[in-house]
């Protein structure tokens, strides 16, 4: 077993079957330049176990402090009706895409 944290850290000398597995905080992009560098000049099988949805739910006082400043934004800009729960579609943005953004 390897571990590496990017393609730049694979060994020149593998060879064989090679198996990849990345956990939810694994950012796509590099999973993907790992499989990229892995691929030999003939061609590289892709079989996929399974797939992930990572979710990550803010924490519930992050939540709260949404929606009071979401209330309070209602009130301030006159609003009559707020748009609705600035928590609820939360789950549509993916880990990975947080992750990135963070990572620079």
């Amino acid at each position: 077993m390897l571990r590496v944290n990017g393609a730049g850290e694979l060994p020149d000398d593998l060879s064989g079957v090679i198996g990849v597995t990345a956990g939810a905080s694994a950012p796509d992009s590099i999973v993907s330049e790992v499989i990229e560098r892995l691929s030999p000049r003939r061609g590289v099988r892709t079989v996929v176990a399974t797939e992930e949805d990572e979710y990550f739910p803010p924490p519930p006082e992050l939540r709260e402090l949404l929606r009071a400043i979401a209330a309070a934004v209602a009130v301030f800009c006159d609003i009559p009706e707020p748009p609705g729960d600035p928590v609820a579609r939360d789950r549509e943005v993916h880990a990975a895409t947080v992750l990135e953004g963070v990572g620079g």
